[in-house]
């Protein structure tokens, strides 16, 4: 089954948004037009975050054969997903370095990446979307994302729009390379000590943040967002773990091939919770369960989004081993919430059963369990599992803590597994303060 969606179900090929727009059709000049690209990159890179995690959600076991486990999809999307957390950051470390770096935030509603939507600038056109995990999605959707060079019979792709990811972050290069050498100030503004640099971890995958500072370093940055998946030789299988410094035996393989191994089967994907595609929080309106679970899970997605902000707003000069920090705390405050609470609410969601309401017109997943199947029939409603929307959560100006522990309160009296040692709400309970 071919994953797609409607045209006008989607929003449009260009961010609009006045900060954001940005005229592709004619190289890259000004700081102006770069930093516009800049932000365009970190859209792109922040909507594959919910795009691969919720089809990672879906997947109801962590290992195929517990005889001889490989690496199985989950965990090769699992390592896909924080790298592409640190593209997003590489991307806002070179803002940083060109002085701009106080004009994006991660935490806004207008700049939340919603479901379906189109991929930036790229033709032919590509839906993108929320849905359970099968070949088909990673097939059609996903390696059509990464893919590192435009498709056998694509045709001229006319000035402005893009075939691949790389040829995307080509003419950034490209940019950055004009300016350096027609503007001797380009990084006077550079505010090193807001970049993030540290507290980098990723099991089953690799790069490491990177320290911009001239041109050099930020072409660095570039290489690695390249390397690891956007741009690579479809013909090359694997890349170095460390793009910026290769040893040769240590390498991975970049997202495509990764994808790939997913889509031909190689690596199998096991079962599946039936989740509907592209979910909205008015499909649950019926359901207060299910409504105060996923309300926690945006307010931590939202929460996550905010730490990012914070680390870039937060000097890390003063930070002192043995000593208090809020750097220290933000830095590893956004990866603790990410993947102890995030994960941990979505699991507890996606096992979920739920009725829901085909009038909101949402459409459901290509993959249902047998015994879904069976109660579905003619009527208003069908039985699948919850899924996380990924939708934006304001969080009050003071008290983020708080309010995250009030709602996951609400949520346990239907979920009594959030709380207990070790918990979600124990997990909550042990963020930071106010800073």
């Amino acid at each position: 089954m071919t994953v797609t969606a409607p045209r006008e179900a989607a929003t449009p090929l260009i961010l609009t948004n006045p900060e954001t727009k940005v005229d592709t059709r004619r190289p890259i000049e000004t700081l102006d037009d770069l930093v516009k690209h800049l932000k365009q990159a970190a859209y792109l890179e922040m909507s594959t975050i919910p795009m691969y995690l919720y089809p990672s959600f879906s997947i109801a076991s962590r290992g195929y054969s517990q005889w001889d486990p490989g690496m199985g999809a989950f965990r090769l999307i699992r390592s896909i997903v924080v790298e592409e957390m640190l593209h997003l950051c590489l991307v806002r470390n070179l803002l940083v370095a060109l002085g701009k770096g106080d004009e994006i935030s991660f935490y806004r509603k207008d700049f939340a990446p919603t479901y379906p939507s189109y991929m930036l600038h790229r033709l032919p056109p590509l839906v993108l979307d929320l849905g359970p995990c099968t070949k088909e999605l990673v097939r059609d959707v996903f390696m059509e994302f990464e893919r590192p060079s435009p498709a056998i019979g694509a045709g001229v792709v006319p000035d402005g729009w893009y075939a691949t990811i790389g040829e995307f972050y080509a003419a950034v290069g490209k940019g950055l390379k004009t300016l350096n050498d027609t503007t001797p100030d380009l990084w006077k503004q550079n505010k090193p000590y807001l970049q993030y640099i540290t507290a980098y971890w990723n099991k089953d995958g690799g790069g490491e943040p990177v320290a911009i500072k001239d041109l050099e370093t930020a072409q660095e940055a570039l290489k690695t967002i390249v390397e690891q998946g956007e741009g690579a030789s479809p013909d090359m299988l694997t890349v170095p773990i460390d793009p910026l410094k290769p040893v040769p035996g240590l390498d991975e393989m970049p997202h495509y091939i990764k994808f790939k191994r997913i889509a031909d089967g190689v690596e199998p994907i096991g079962p599946v919770w039936p989740l509907p595609t592209n979910p909205t929080a008015e499909i649950y309106r019926d359901d207060e369960r299910v409504l105060s679970i996923n309300t926690l899970f945006n307010a931590v997605y939202s929460y996550v989004l905010y730490m990012i902000d914070m680390v870039y707003t937060t000097s890390r000069e003063d930070v002192t081993p043995g000593q208090d920090n809020p750097r220290y705390h933000y830095e590893r405050t956004f990866i603790s919430a990410m993947q102890g609470i995030l994960v941990t609410v979505a699991q507890t969601m996606v096992a979920t059963r739920v009725d829901i309401d085909q009038s909101s017109g949402t459409r459901l997943g290509p993959t249902v369990h047998a015994d879904a199947a069976a109660t579905m029939g003619p009527g208003p409603a069908v039985i699948t599992n919850a899924g996380p929307t990924f939708e934006f959560h304001e969080l009050p100006e003071t008290g983020k803590k708080k309010h995250l522990m009030d709602l996951c309160d609400a949520a346990m009296v239907h979920f009594p597994q959030l709380g207990g040692d070790n918990s979600v709400r124990w997990l909550i309970g042990k963020l930071p303060d106010e800073l």
